[in-house]
This record gives C-alpha cells, structure tokens and sequence, in this order.
C-alpha cells in the first residue's frame, strides 16, 4: 500500500527552513481565513508544515479568483473586515455619509414664523369685516367726532393745534355722553372715541406715507402716522378714566341681547354694541404690542370687574342659545381671545411660569433625553426580575410592584402582562415580578430545549431559539461569602479546580451604570407630581380614610358646649385658618417660591376655572360650532361648479388682495389673474363670509390652545376635564373631516384678504391719499359701478353689482403688452406654478424657491396648526383617544400636512403618526417606513421609548377604555372636592353619601334591617352562623 504522504514534501519543507508558497496550479486546502493584507510572516516554528495532498488524478485548471466584493471607502485593514464575504449591514463610512445627507433644518420654503399674534395692522385688519354697513358706521364716527370738536374748539383749530388739557377735557366730555341716557347723546359720545382710537385717518393719513399698493407687494396700507395716533388715542382715553366708562357701557349693551324678550331697536343697539367692542379691542391689541409702554392701560384692564376673562367667558358661552345669530360672533372671539393673551399670558408668559413652578432644576427642560418615574418603575421591575440581588436607586413616586399607571388601580380588572418586549409573559405571572416571588418555580432557570427542525429542513419559529427573559440569573458569581450565604454545594470542588475567584460584584457592570443613568434621567413633572397626590387622595377617600369630618363638624350642634370643652375636643377653628381656608383656595405654586406676577397668574387661571366650571361645556360647543361650519361649508356642493374662496379656493396665483396692472384687484378664480367667467367669480359676499369663517376659527383655535397650556400648567385635572369635554364634543372627527376635505396646500396659498377693501385702504381713500378706485362709497346704490369710470371696456355688462372686483371678459378681450403671445392663447392654466413639496422625510419633491414665499395666508397656517396641537394634546399619552384616530384612519387623512414645507405643522403630524404607530400592523409599519424615519428624526425621543416595539398591544388595548373611565372618575372627584359650589346640589348629595366606607360595606352584604330587628335567625343564616 502505497503512502499517501510523499517523502519529498517534508525534506523540501526542511531544506530552507521556510514553508514556500504554493505555486498557482497547486491546490490548497481553504482555511476560511481571508487574506488580511499582512505580509507573510511564515509559520509558528513549533508547528511542522502540513505536506501537500497528491490526487490520483490530473490536476484541475487553475481557477479565476471570485471578484472582489465592492465595499464602502473606507480603510481597507478595518478591524473585523471580511472582504470575501458579501456585507450585509451598513460600515461606519456609509453610516456616516447618509447622516451627513440628512437635513439638518426643515427647508425654509414659507416666510412664516409661528406665534401668538401677528402684526398689529394684521390684526386690526382682522377686526374689520368687508361689509357695506362698516363702512357706513366708520364714516358716522368720523362725522361725530368733527361735530363733537366744531362745538367745543371750533372749525379753525385742529387737533394738533392745542396741547394736553383740552384733549383730556373734550375726551371726559365725550365719556360723559357715553354714559347719557339719551340715544343721540351716547351714540355720538362713542362714535367720537371710536373716531380717536382708530388714529383719527382724515388728518393722520397722508399720501406720502401710505405704502405703494398698486404693485400688489404691502401686506397692509397701514401707515406709521395713524398707528402712532391709535396708541396715543389709547393713552390719552386710559389717562381720562375711559376705560372702566367703556367697560361698563359695553356690558349694559349686551344685557338687551340676554334679554328673554325681543327688544326693540335691536339694529341701533348692536351698531352701538360693535363700536363699543371696537374700543375695547383697540385698547387690548395696543397693550399687547407694546405691554411696557402701555404699563397704565394693562393696569387698568386687570383691574376691571368683572374680569375681563369671566365676561367674555360668559359672553361667548351664552351664544349657544343665540339661534338667530344677532351677536357679532367672531367679534366676541376675538375680543375673548385677546383678554385671555392679556390677563393669563401668550408662549412668553407661560415659559415663564413653566420654568418658575418646575420641580427639578437640575434636568434642562430641551436637551437632555429624560425619562418619567412610571418610565423608571417598570425599568425598575424589569431588571430585579432578572437580577434579584440588585438593589436599583429609590424611585420617585412610591409605586406599587404591579402597578402599570399613576391611575387609581382599576378594581376587578387584571393587572396586564407586560413580559419582555419580545415574548409575552407566562400566564399567571405579573409583568416586571421576578420568578423568584412566585408560588412555585423552576429551581434551574435554563429553558427547556428548542425543538429539533423538521424533517422539510424548515426551521422552527424564532421564538422557540430566543432565551426566555421572564427567568432571573439566580446564580450570581462566586465570592468570599458564598458559603455564608447557604454553601457552595458541588460548586465548592469546582472553585478548588479553577483556582481562581471572582472579586466583582454580582450585578454586571452595565446593569449597575443603566439603573445610575436611568435614575438620574427621570423628570418629576409638575403634572406627574400633581395626578399622584390626587391620587392619593382619592384612594383615601373610597377606602374611608379621609371622610368630610369637618363637614359633618359644621353640621353638629354645638351650642350646648362650652368654649373649654370644644377646645379640648378639638372643635374649635381659630379665626385666621377659617378666614383662609375660605379665601385661598387651593393654588399650587410649586415647590419653590414664585414672583408676585406668576401667582397673579397662576390666581387668575384659578379663578378662571372656578368660574367657568359650570359653563366650560356650553364654551366647547360654541368654538366647536364655528368650526363646524367651515367643515359644513366645504361639504355643501356649490352651484355652477362654484367653489367658495378660502379653504376650499382655487389657488391664487399672484396677490390675492393686490391690484393689477391697472389697479384692478385680480380675479380669485384665475390663475396669475387671468379673468374667468363671471359666473364662476366669488362675490364679494362670499369673500367676506369665507374670510370671517377664516377669523373665527384663528380666534377659537387660538383660545382652545392657550387655555389647555395654562389650565395644565394650573392643573393637570383641569386640563384632563377640557381634553374629555373636547373629545366628548367630537373634536377629532369633526377635525379630522376639515382635514380630508381640505387641500392644505391649497390652503395655505388660497388668501381671502383683498387690500382694496381692507380698513386702512379704507381710510387712505377718505382721507385722500388714496384713489377711490374699487373703494366702497356709502352713498352709492346697489347696482352702481364703483371702478370710477376708468374701464372702457364695452364688453363688461353695464350694471356691475356693488363691490365686486372688476374683472375682463371671460372670452379673452384685452391683453396686457407685457404677455407674450397671442390673445388667443390660455395664459397661465398651460403652465401653473409649481407650489413647494416634500416627501415625508422633508427632502423637497420640488425646487424650492431661491427666497421665501410670502404671498401665503398667515391666517390658515395659524389655524391648521393650532388644529393639529389640540389634536396632539388631547390624544397624547392616551390609548384609547389613539385608538380612535386609528378607528378613523386618520394616517391617511394627515399624511397630506406633511408635504407642506412648515416645520410646526410637519412636526405636530408627525408626532400623531407616533402617537398610532403601536396600534398599527405590520403591514402599515412596512408602508410607512420614510414616515417612521421622519419620527425619529424630528420627534424627540424619551429615554425608554418604545412606541414602534410596544411590550403587549393588547393587553394595553384590553387596559385603555378602562384607564380612560378611571381618568374621567378622578378627575370627576377632583371638580366635586375643591369646587362643590359649581357642581349640582345633587351630586354633593350623591356624593355625601358614598363617602361612608362602612355603609357601603354593608349595602355590599345586602342586609335587610327590618329583619334583624325582628329576628336574629336570619342575620345568623345570612352571615353562615
């Protein structure tokens, strides 16, 4: 038999004392070890070199080497690179290189800035409807000022002619007719103020300081003379003692409106009722511009009673009951808006309390990634679980083992099985306890054997090869007191073999550092810190621990003691804390002390909710109404193809509210102005009545938002309490539905606001400085033609109706020189402009413009945002309002405000998306990929963030009805403890008597009395005797 070996290749692996390398057409055995790079460095000298294998057969043919395998640039000897195999995963370079090519800013399409108001001549803009009667009042104040003045100064002295005191003088003679009682009288006295608190325009407004409005750029014919003259008219009324005067004035005038009868003279009335709303809203929006110059008037409007907050609280709930619409609504919106921005505060004031009432200062509020204590508690459980002999930092909020929530536990309802995050728990066993607490365990924690493969070679599922989680590690490391601590056993021969001991601790290192890290990342909020007192205080109550012994205290009688034996049983109250517990009521101002303008504050809020408790509910249906009709108005199909301006507008190619090349305000149907048929133009009616619908929904968004910041700042059961009532009234449906019907690009561009018809364009026309063309004049008849004259166009139909744009012919009549070719040619429907868009993860779809857009409606960009932060505030942190949105497929309806270039309304959407994305599929997950991407980049995270792998959708799907009635009854509780005087007389009386512990006890044994009195036996076989 032949050896295998040949004698040559040993003496030729000796004869040099190197290992040559094989020749190309020698076979090599593989190793699987890739060829690093190194130089060849020859074998270990200890090991002799294994001979080359001889075939029996003629060698094979050399074979080419497999292509090397393209890798990512980067160094090619990177540690633990294997070039012969394919990559599977992303290197450090690419990883590198595509966060690189992430945005690190939304990209700036839209020159808007979100924020509490807008500029003031925006503002005043808003408060002015284009209406034919405003008009027609604005010039009758005008006319009652100059009489008031001929009378008192006569037609040769001017305004500017005499100095303070006779201004202050003819200003208190003015307020005295305010407060006649003849009709004449009063009506000329306001008019007269209105008159100076608008910036008197017939003397302030000049032609030289009216900006250029031909070229369709102003936002605003406002001028710096008559700003500067409104917030002196301001001053000069708050230094004569006229705001109180008007303040009064304007709530007698809405008593006739309350009245259960039908008052006559209703038309004068609400003419005055408007004029006085005028003046107040001018003194509220200069105080608001310029809150340090106008120190005296702020004084003075917080020091009105009532406040202003609790009248228009109530002027605006009470048009629930006006069916037939005589109140001014969005008037009252927005003067209720305002008093809420000036006596609570706007982003400013309440960043300012937000920061003075904090619990902790040493976590930055932006930052740093922090973590709740519920957060911490269940982290806590996990990891003694698995390691029994870890001792994790205290928590901060004494939480029970099994508790999953800071709600009440919820009686006969079992605790939910969290397990691990992968694998769900094992039936019986609470989630987060370890093994070792229960009844009866496993005495090895290893886990039985994975099932061999099937016989197809299908493996099994991967659960069945994954450890189970729930088993602690039970038998730490050996140490110097393990025979102490119960012997080492069979463990102690092999310590003696391995001779050496672990010195460590039992607790792996990086479990030690997660539990420091983690407890110091947990944010004790004042919300938290809030709902786990009440809490607590509830739990006293059902259990009978904390019963109204101070009421039933009020109702003894205690007459026939004396003033000893009260004070030595303890009856007596001193004078200071009856006197306090009557006048302070309970006001958290947080663990610290606070300045003087926070608790005013923080008082005001409090009292605030106090008073509206009652008619919070009246207050939600009455914002909710107003948005209720936009969304009714956008499902009303329209005649002829029509389509109403505003939200659901044809895009405005150029200035909306501009003028044309020959001072023509464009057509809001065409396309760059290009004039379509008369039919299919809106009305200037129809402007209007979209535009109000615009201002409505600013004002009632913007007072839904303040007062859930501040009620939660106030009290976080104050703002669960709106939040329900919200929910209650179908806000996220209703919402929702704005949302479908609406194109929210569209939106954005689509601008109601026509500067020809806009209050300070108003006033530039009376005063001269600017042309009359396509001004509303007073005097003229219904169907008079208000272009002036200057349109010689025969085409145009005689009788053009009263303040409707003039528009060209709808069959292409005269051409502007400046467009290129025929006249037979369509202008601008051939080539729109493309609006700026991008995708879900903020790349732009479309070029974006080299500067930013500022032909857009500020107004709906206010309003859909705001939309979208009460939405996020309502479902935030709550499973079941989640589950909702998903019920309504709201993913798909909200995908569309994520084209639009705006990082707020891009930001709010997509921490909605994060908010459903645990109730959704797989499937769903797969398909929205970009957008779950998009979360992660924009959405700042929490330290244990687990909203794309959720431990057990449905056990927590199980839990959210449940946990959202629990919320309802704590904060049910909450209004009837701290407010009883608000809540119906019954409830207390209900309330009363579910407070005994006992009683209720006892009604629970269904115990009949009549028969204990009269026969023993029965209580006997009732209790099992």
């Amino acid at each position: 038999m032949n050896s295998l070996w040949p004698l040559k290749a040993s003496g030729d692996g000796q004869a040099d004392g190197k290992q040559k390398a094989p020749d190309a057409d020698t076979d090599v055995v593989d190793t699987d070890i890739a060829d690093t790079g190194v130089e060849d460095i020859g074998p270990n000298p200890g090991v002799p070199p294994r001979p080359s294998l001889q075939r029996s057969q003629m060698p094979a043919a050399p074979q080419e080497p497999p292509p090397a395998v393209p890798s990512a640039p980067a160094a090619p000897n990177a540690p633990g690179s294997d070039p012969s195999q394919p990559q599977d995963s992303l290197s450090l370079a690419q990883l590198r290189r595509i966060v690189a090519e992430f945005p690190r800013s939304e990209p700036i399409a839209y020159d808007y800035v979100y924020s509490d108001m807008g500029p003031i001549q925006e503002e005043i803009d808003e408060w002015f409807m284009y209406n034919f009667w405003q008009w027609v009042r604005l010039n009758a104040a005008n006319r009652a000022f100059h009489s008031a003045w001929g009378r008192g100064f006569g037609q040769d002295l001017g305004w500017d002619d005499v100095d303070g005191e006779p201004r202050r003088n003819f200003v208190r003679g003015a307020l005295g007719a305010v407060q006649s009682s003849d009709r004449d009288t009063r009506g000329e006295g306001i008019g007269t103020l209105v008159y100076l608190v608008l910036g008197r325009w017939t003397e302030t407004v000049r032609a030289a300081t009216v900006p250029s409005v031909a070229d369709g750029k102003a936002r605003s014919a406002a001028t710096e003379a008559q700003l500067a003259a409104m917030k002196a008219g301001v001053k000069l009324l708050s230094d004569c003692g006229g705001i109180p005067v008007i303040w009064e004035a304007m709530r007698n005038a809405f008593e006739p409106f309350w009245a259960d009868e039908v008052q006559q003279n209703l038309q004068f009335m609400a003419e005055e009722l408007i004029h006085l709303m005028t003046i107040m809203y001018m003194a509220l929006q200069e105080t608001l511009d310029d809150p340090d110059g106008m120190a005296s008037v702020r004084s003075e409007l917080l020091a009105l009673n009532p406040s202003l907050v609790h009248f228009m609280l109530h002027a605006t709930a009470r048009l629930r009951w006006d069916e037939a619409c005589v109140l001014p609504q969005t008037q009252v919106f927005l003067l209720f808006w305002k008093s809420i921005l000036l006596v609570f505060g706007g982003s400013k004031e309440i960043a300012t309390t937000k920061a003075a009432t904090r619990e902790q200062n040493d976590i930055k509020e932006k930052g740093t990634i922090t973590a709740s204590p519920l957060d911490y508690h269940v982290f806590r459980q996990e990891i003694t679980s698995k390691y029994p002999s870890y001792v994790p930092p205290l928590p901060a909020i004494p939480l029970d083992a099994e508790q999953t929530s800071i709600l009440p536990q919820l009686p006969n309802h079992p605790i939910r099985n969290t397990g691990n995050g992968i694998l769900p728990g094992p039936p019986g066993q609470s989630g987060g306890a370890s093994i070792l607490h229960q009844p009866v365990h496993i005495a090895t924690p290893a886990p039985s054997p994975p099932p061999s493969p099937a016989a197809g070679g299908k493996g099994g599922k991967k659960q069945n090869y994954q450890t189970n989680q729930n088993f602690p590690f039970m038998y730490p490391p050996l140490d110097a007191s393990s025979n102490s601590a119960g012997g080492k056993g069979g463990a102690g021969l092999q310590d003696l073999l391995v001779g050496r001991k672990w010195e460590g601790s039992d607790v792996p290192a990086s479990i030690l550092e997660a539990g420091e890290l983690f407890s110091r990342r947990v944010k004790m909020t004042r919300a938290t810190r809030q709902l786990w007192d009440e809490r607590e205080r509830f739990l006293k109550f059902e259990r009978g621990w904390d019963g109204a012994d101070e009421d039933i205290i009020d109702e003894l009688d205690l007459s026939s003691l004396t003033l000893e034996e009260k004070e030595e049983l303890g009856l007596l109250k001193s004078a200071p804390e009856e006197k306090a517990k009557k006048a302070d009521p309970e006001i958290d101002y947080g663990p610290r002390e606070v300045d003087q303008r926070t608790r005013e504050r923080l008082k005001a809020v409090e009292d605030f909710y106090s008073e509206a408790l009652p008619h919070l509910q009246s207050l939600v249906i009455v914002l909710l109404k107003a948005i209720v009709a936009i969304a009714s108005n956008l499902a009303a199909p329209q005649a002829n193809g029509q389509q109403q301006p505003g939200p659901a507008g044809q895009n405005n190619g150029r200035q909306n509210g501009g003028l044309g090349a020959q001072g023509r305000a464009p057509d809001a149907n065409g396309v760059n102005g290009a004039a379509k048929a008369d039919a299919a133009s809106p009305s200037d009616n129809d402007v209007d009545e979209a535009r109000s619908r615009e201002i409505a929904a600013k004002a009632v968004t913007g007072i839904l938002v303040l007062l859930l910041k501040w009620l939660k700042l106030s009290h976080v059961l104050k703002f669960e309490y709106l939040t329900q009532l919200l929910l209650d009234s179908n806000y996220l449906p209703l919402v929702l539905k704005l949302f479908a019907l609406h194109d929210v690009q569209q939106v954005v561009e689509s601008k109601t606001d026509r500067i020809e018809n806009s209050f300070f364009y108003f006033c530039g026309s009376r005063a001269g400085a600017i042309p009359n063309t396509g001004v509303p004049n007073p005097a003229a008849t219904e169907f008079e033609d208000m272009s002036g004259g200057d349109d010689d166009d025969d085409s145009v139909p005689p009788p053009i109706k009263r303040r409707r744009s003039p528009t060209g012919p709808a069959g292409g009549g005269e051409q502007s020189s400046s467009e290129p070719g025929p006249a037979t040619a369509p202008p601008a429907p051939s080539a729109p402009p493309t609006r700026p868009e991008v995708d879900e993860m903020g790349y732009p779809v479309n070029p974006l413009p080299s500067e930013p857009i500022t032909d857009f409606s500020r107004r709906n960009f206010f309003s859909l945002i705001n939309y979208l932060r009460i939405m996020q505030k309502i479902c935030k942190h709550k499973a079941h309002r989640n589950l909702l949105l998903v019920h309504y497929k709201s993913s798909n309806i909200l995908r569309k405000s994520l084209k639009v270039p705006q990082q707020e309304l891009r930001l709010y959407t997509l921490k909605l998306f994060k908010n459903q994305v645990p109730w959704c599929g797989r499937k769903w997950r797969q398909s929205n990929m970009r957008v779950i991407t998009a979360i992660y980049l924009h959405c700042r995270p929490e330290l244990r963030d687990e909203w794309l792998a959720g431990s057990d959708v449905d056990a927590e799907v199980e839990e959210a009805l449940p946990l959202e009635q629990a919320l309802r009854s704590i904060t049910h509780w909450f209004n009837m403890r701290r407010y009883p005087d608000k809540m119906g007389a019954e409830v207390r009386v209900a309330m009363r008597e579910e407070q005994d512990f006992f009683v209720r006890e006892l009604d629970k044994m269904d115990l009949n009395w009549a028969e204990v009195e009269g026969d023993d036996s029965s209580v006997r076989l009732e209790w099992g005797e």
